[in-house]
């Protein structure tokens, strides 16, 4: 694949599709939607995404018109239906916005959503045999009401409209989850400000869900058509949102017993309340309905369609999360949904799962994560293939394989893709493995006693390096610009700096520890055994560099700075707040020659830079591989290979922690853990072994029964059953090895 085709998919669809509005009342609301489409695709802003949100509602506005068959419209008329899902969206928008920093996890879904109906577009336009299937099944309903075709035939709209319900709208009950996620996160991280073993769970109560679960009776008949045509839904009550959605799953999957899903449903909070969960899919679901059939009671003289084309979209967002997480397991033991049982749901769920590029980050942690830039899309008949760009960083361990497996396990790809579902990941960067990871570190106490001996320094190096800038052009005979002019004329010491910029260069002081934290090295006193660095590697100074660019940024827009094209000091103005890769040359060496500077500063105040104990354990990890295999040492290692290695010795910490162990300094008080039984090297190395084979597949590598690194081929590129029984014992060594390893580096491992 070389190119994305979203664009041209979208094209196709409108291109076949004729709207009932169009031939039948003279509008151009195909032309109007795709105009804001083409627009949005351009520019993914939620300016643009509101607009289509806009255009949805008003070609489905609610009225008496019947869209099927109904007279023409021959004069013009001003409706009055209030846009009550519209607000809903502008408020989930605005949740999103204003509290992702109180949460840890969490991304954009207002135009994520915009972006999930644009993919389901393109997948019905290319695939006929899902065209056939949503056919079939609008077809085979007793709704004889659907869009179709000036000359009488099924029209596509039908499944704009159905789809556009479900797409737009699938997650604007997110508010509820963003609300229990700041409570949990402020519960655990105010009982965990006093000691990390505290735990809480929280869960939000609802006292009214019962009123919440209720759409507004305005017309007492509204649910006899319905009931007329399913009479076991009488004993039902078709103005509550979840007895609905479960007469409708009950009808789509015959396996499902109505009463127990009722039951499931109706207990459905409490569950989510125990077990410390929110499903915002639910609520969605609620909300929708409540929505339409207030509107529909309202305004439209045909209540009946509401139990149709309004409910499939409805309980398609209910099942989007909840047929995997409740439906495929215990008691309901569903397998993998077939579109014939809900198209909607099937698309929903597929797309929901798919849209992964430019979702905008909010919460603490999905802002220091890597990001999907781009997409590049390939669907026909048969198959469908995703690919992800990632301009810096790498999606994570698997990203790709884990991806293909849910969706595999969730849905029934191959029913309507013969030839399977392909994701990929593509990084576009060298070194594909580079991943800055901004740790969160306590600055050491010795730094904080002599943060401001630190500023004063980082301050003289500044002075030292622009006077020597200055005399080298000199000497060079080199043309001084005006901005560099200005800044060696207004250099002065740092008891004659603004208060500002004094506090700018403490906060770089109190920087350093963060940075070296994110290389693998730490500061200790002279007296400690270990090597000193006194210099850094050009990559460890570049991703440094540019965390510092981050940094300064963060501190001049904290401290009421904006961006403009010209330096403004008096108004606060400066044309550098832009990322990394937009700061010319000479302006990134600002960040680059601090960075530099950082082994010298530190020796000024009596301390050293070392590396820690765990990355140590990298060195001694590989000292062991190389002494079963044929490698050579590590600093002779690619970069991107010793940037694999780290990450592994981070993550086998981690998979220690599973088994409840703990890696610690030697000086701990508690007994060392000197050796695992069977079981434990069995799961240990078999964890190690998977995310090592997701993060060589994510890379682009492949098996092959000779190494070749050039072509991306390992041998022991296998999944861990099908790995010899020697490879899988080599593996077991590392971790059989791994205490002595440990006490080598002077750490231990313990039992926590």
């Amino acid at each position: 694949m070389s190119e994305s085709n979203l664009k041209s998919y979208v094209d196709d669809f409108f291109n076949d599709l004729i709207l009932y509005d169009d031939y039948h009342n003279h509008h151009d609301y195909n032309g109007l939607l795709k105009a804001g489409i083409d627009v949005f695709l351009d520019n993914e802003t939620a300016y643009n995404a509101y607009e289509i949100y806009q255009t949805f509602f008003m070609i489905y506005q609610i009225t008496s018109e019947n869209k099927s068959d109904g007279a023409r419209i021959t004069d013009s008329s001003i409706v009055s239906e209030p846009n009550t899902l519209l607000d809903l969206i502008k408020i989930m928008k605005k949740y999103e916005e204003n509290t992702g920093e109180l949460i840890e996890k969490q991304r954009d879904h207002f135009i994520h959503s915009v972006n999930v109906f644009l993919l389901g577009l393109a997948i019905y336009s290319q695939n006929r045999n899902y065209r056939d299937m949503f056919q079939a099944y609008v077809l085979d309903s007793p709704y004889e009401k659907y869009y179709k075709t000036g000359d009488g035939e099924f029209s596509h709209e039908e499944f704009l409209y159905r789809w556009g319900v479900a797409s737009l709208f699938h997650d604007i009950g997110y508010p509820v989850e963003i609300i229990g996620k700041q409570l949990n996160k402020f519960i655990n991280d105010s009982v965990k400000s006093i000691s990390g073993t505290y735990g809480a769970d929280t869960a939000i109560d609802f006292k009214d869900f019962n009123d919440f679960n209720t759409i507004v009776k305005m017309d007492p008949d509204f649910a006899d058509k319905y009931t007329s045509v399913y009479p076991r839904a009488k004993f039902l009550n078709m103005f509550k949102p979840t007895d609905i959605m479960a007469q409708k799953i009950s009808i789509d999957f015959p396996g499902v017993n109505v009463n127990q899903l009722v039951r499931h449903l109706d207990s459905f909070v409490d569950i989510m309340g125990e077990s410390g969960f929110i499903d915002h899919g639910f609520f969605s679901a609620i909300l929708v309905l409540n929505s339409y059939g207030y509107l529909i009671q309202k305004y439209a003289k045909n209540h009946d369609f509401f139990f149709y084309p309004i409910v499939d979209s409805a309980t398609a967002i209910l099942l989007h999360n909840y047929y995997r997480n409740v439906l495929q397991k215990k008691p309901f033991n569903l397998p993998a949904l077939h579109p014939r049982g809900s198209p909607l749901a099937f698309l929903l769920i597929l797309c929901d799962e798919l849209q992964e590029w430019n979702r905008q980050p909010f919460g603490i942690k999905d802002k220091k994560r890597s990001h999907v830039n781009e997409l590049v899309l390939d669907i026909d008949n048969t198959r469908l293939d995703v690919e992800y760009i990632v301009k810096s960083g790498s999606m994570g361990l698997g990203f790709s394989e884990d991806k293909e497996e849910l969706l595999n396990n969730v849905l029934s790809i191959r029913s309507i893709f013969k030839r399977g579902l392909s994701v990929l990941t593509e990084v576009k960067q060298d070194n594909v493995l580079r991943e800055i990871v901004k740790t969160e570190i306590q600055a050491p106490d010795v730094l904080l006693r002599n943060v401001e001996k630190l500023a004063i320094e980082i301050h003289q190096q500044y002075i030292d390096t622009t006077k020597a800038q200055y005399e080298e052009k000199i000497a060079n005979g080199e043309e001084i610009d005006d901005t560099f002019m200005d800044k060696y004329e207004n250099l002065v010491s740092f008891d004659e700096l603004t208060p500002q910029l004094k506090i700018a260069n403490i906060r770089q002081a109190r920087s350093i520890p963060r940075k070296l934290n994110i290389i693998g090295c730490e500061m200790v006193n002279l007296s400690d055994e270990r090597e000193s660095i006194t210099e850094f590697s050009e990559d460890e100074i570049m991703d440094l560099a540019i965390f510092e660019h981050d940094e300064w940024c963060e501190e001049k827009l904290g401290t009421g700075w904006t961006y403009g094209e010209e330096k403004d000091l008096k108004n606060l103005i400066t044309p550098y707040l832009v990322p990394w890769e937009d700061l010319p040359e000479d302006i990134q060496q600002y960040d680059i020659d601090p960075v530099k500077n950082i082994p010298n500063l530190i020796d000024k105040i009596g301390l050293k830079i070392v590396r820690t104990k765990i990355r140590l354990l990298t060195f001694e990890m590989h000292k062991f591989y190389a002494s079963e295999h044929d490698v050579v040492d590590f600093e002779d290692l690619p970069d991107y290979i010793k940037y694999s290695n780290y990450k592994q010795t981070d993550f086998l910490v981690k998979i220690l922690s599973e088994l409840g162990y703990d890696v610690v300094d030697i000086e701990d008080p508690r007994n060392a853990v000197t050796s695992f039984d069977d079981d434990s090297l069995e799961y240990l190395a078999h964890r190690e072994h998977m995310a090592w084979y997701k993060l060589k597949i994510n890379s682009g590598w492949k098996y092959g029964p000779v190494r070749d690194e050039e072509l991306k081929i390992n041998p022991n590129l296998q999944e861990w059953d099908e790995l010899e029984v020697s490879k899988k014992q080599t593996n077991m060594r590392t971790f059989k090895n791994l205490p002595q390893m440990c006490e080598t580096v002077g750490l231990k491992i313990v039992k926590n």
